[in-house]
């Protein structure tokens, strides 16, 4: 039986739309790994300046500080870390919740509180609060209005941006904002992120722990990235932002037609997921199919829910579709 993977987060089709449009090669012969160093530890001075542009078209802001991170994860984490000797806390909405939250709370020599606990009051003056949105797995946008007034924010806008939610959407209040080549593009594997801030005091503090963090990011990533992205014009962003419109409303379009399997639950008009609750016929039915999917227990709720990747493949989803509503016509 094929398996059919629906969990891990890689934005297959968002991949797809970004080469289409950059549509070139990147070539890495002998003398370009000759000459393949190590990059500069905090980030190559064109990639940062091309960042800034990134920024501005998908948050819609200028920010006075850039860091160039490993991945949105490693600029979570580094955020975080910053604050570290100083808030002992993090809050984050409650589960579900991107599954690595709690690592990146705990790698920063902190502990989790939820904003609906009973502690939630005990621990807000002294905390750190982590905003996603987009909301991972919701789709969804923070509309909380958060104490700012005595805590940072730490804004994860990874899912934030004219792909994955085109149009002006709310933005969290925010001292920190972290952003993602990977999920932007598609290009999961050149784990390239970013850390933003108008705060010159955090923006020194987070660029020692990037220093002593990282040594120096990928050269290898740093060239595929600007050879593609950074040779994008106006128009070259508009048609990419736009295929990948399509390519995400295709699949959620078809994924639709699986809704009356858990419970009618809608799928989200924006973000890259689909969760719901999943009960034992469903569980089996996509077993059967041979349906990967990220069990609510990643992601810090439990088995009852299941997480699905409607960023996938366009060919896979319908595939994926079409083997589950076949199946079920066999009970």
């Amino acid at each position: 039986m094929k398996t059919m993977n629906l969990g891990w987060g890689e934005a297959v089709c968002i991949r797809k739309a970004f080469l289409e449009t950059s549509n070139k090669q990147i070539l890495f012969d002998i003398k370009t790994l000759e000459n393949l160093g190590y990059a500069d530890h905090f980030g190559d001075p064109a990639l940062v300046a091309l960042t800034r542009k990134v920024i501005k078209r998908q948050i819609g802001k200028e920010y006075d500080h850039i860091l160039i991170t490993n991945g949105a994860t490693g600029g979570v984490t580094i955020a975080l870390r910053s604050f570290s000797g100083w808030l002992p806390s993090c809050i984050t909405r409650d589960p579900p919740y991107f599954r690595l939250f709690p690592d990146m709370i705990r790698a920063a020599g902190m502990f989790q509180v939820h904003e609906n606990s009973d502690t939630y009051k005990e621990h807000y003056k002294s905390s750190v609060y982590l905003v996603d949105s987009l909301t991972n797995p919701f789709g969804t946008f923070s509309e909380k209005k958060y104490n700012y007034v005595c805590s940072p924010i730490v804004w994860d806008a990874t899912y934030y941006g004219n792909v994955y939610a085109p149009g002006n959407h709310p933005q969290p209040d925010h001292d920190i904002l972290v952003g993602s080549y990977s999920k932007l593009t598609g290009l999961n594997g050149v784990r390239l992120g970013w850390i933003a801030t108008n705060d010159s005091l955090r923006y020194e503090r987070m660029k020692r722990l990037v220093d002593g963090e990282y040594c120096s990011l990928s050269a290898a990533s740093i060239k595929i990235v600007m050879d593609t992205a950074g040779q994008f014009t106006e128009r070259d962003w508009s048609l990419f932002e736009k295929k990948a419109q399509n390519k995400l409303d295709d699949n959620r379009t078809e994924f639709s037609k699986l809704e009356k399997f858990f419970g009618g639950t809608p799928v989200p008009k924006y973000g890259m997921f689909y969760y719901a609750e999943m009960d034992s016929t469903c569980k089996k039915l996509f077993e059967k199919s041979g349906i990967v999917w990220s069990p609510g227990s990643d992601l810090g709720t439990n088995d009852d829910f299941g997480r699905f990747n409607i960023g996938q493949d366009v060919k896979s989803v319908k595939e994926a579709v079409s083997t589950v509503l076949k199946n079920d016509k066999r009970y």
